[in-house]
């Protein structure tokens, strides 16, 4: 059975937990339309998607030439985003019945993120499911980013599981790479924004699934 050596599970937030990457893409969007950058959407994201937080601020005011400063940027960033995590974004099918299992079934559990941990705060308490978690990290507190091992281990620490003792669950190889790295077990989780990276995925991930409902009978 899949579950019965883990101890502890680690969830990224966006793309995984919540199906949230178009309210990013959407912000990406607005943000370079304007202010006149010529770029594509789908250039961007290969540049930033492995970038934690601030990292991906330092890139545009670095890249850019932007006049806002780094806080600045996150600051406008999260604003734009809060409105649409509180009272748009949904949780991935089937999240909240895996969670509850997970929780049943006495398997502590994290949440490891590259965006902020305030607006991770805010969002896990508006779709009612802040009580799963018996701690959250994000890449800034770890200082590196997910294609590294840092945050997972942070978590590991936090959760005071050994990191073979640890699922993860991602939905872009550059994390998952980072969560290999730290000895963890790797679940792919399907994202129709990384559905152009299938093949780095599945080359990449222990295994894959296209929703939390795939696994509910291996925690009964």
């Amino acid at each position: 059975m899949l579950f019965n050596e883990i101890k502890g599970v680690i969830f990224d937030m966006d793309g995984t937990l919540i199906d949230s990457m178009w309210v990013w893409r959407k912000i990406d969007e607005d943000f370079i339309r304007e202010r006149g950058i010529n770029l594509l959407p789908e250039e961007l994201m290969g540049k930033i998607s492995h970038l934690s937080f601030h990292e991906t601020a330092e890139f545009f005011k670095r890249e850019f030439m932007l006049p806002e400063s780094v806080e600045d940027i996150k600051n406008h960033w999260n604003t734009m985003a809060r409105h649409e995590y509180i009272h748009h974004v949904l949780l991935k099918d089937h999240a909240l019945e895996f969670l509850e299992a997970l929780k049943k079934k006495g398997i502590r559990m994290a949440i490891a993120t590259s965006s902020s941990k305030e607006l991770l705060e805010e969002t896990i308490h508006s779709k009612g499911i802040a009580q799963y978690f018996d701690t959250i990290v994000t890449t800034d507190m770890a200082g590196k980013t997910k294609i590294e091992p840092d945050v997972y281990l942070l978590a590991a620490k936090n959760l005071g599981l050994n990191p073979r003792e640890i699922a993860v669950f991602e939905d872009i190889p550059a994390a998952m790479i980072g969560a290999k790295k730290a000895g963890m077990l790797v679940f792919g989780v399907h994202d129709k924004f990384s559905e152009d990276k299938m093949e780095e995925i599945l080359g990449t991930c222990h295994h894959y699934i296209h929703h939390f409902g795939e696994l509910l009978p291996h925690l009964i």
